[in-house]
């Protein structure tokens, strides 16, 4: 019986980490898709002012 008690607890403690790993995935995901659009923002603004610098020297 101590056989099969130590696999139960053993396998406890695999799907508690499993579980921290699923939540760890879902913060680092949401991290991931924060990240991405403040680079898409950062683009968009970027872009904006590549056109007003191009007006801005044709208009010259």
């Amino acid at each position: 019986m101590e056989l099969i008690e130590r696999l139960e607890a053993r396998f406890e403690q695999l799907l508690e980490r499993v579980r921290q790993l699923e939540e760890e995935n879902r913060t680092l995901a949401e991290q991931k898709e924060s990240e991405a659009s403040k680079r898409r923002e950062v683009q968009d603004r970027i872009e904006a002012l590549l056109v007003k610098v191009q007006a801005s020297l044709e208009e010259r």
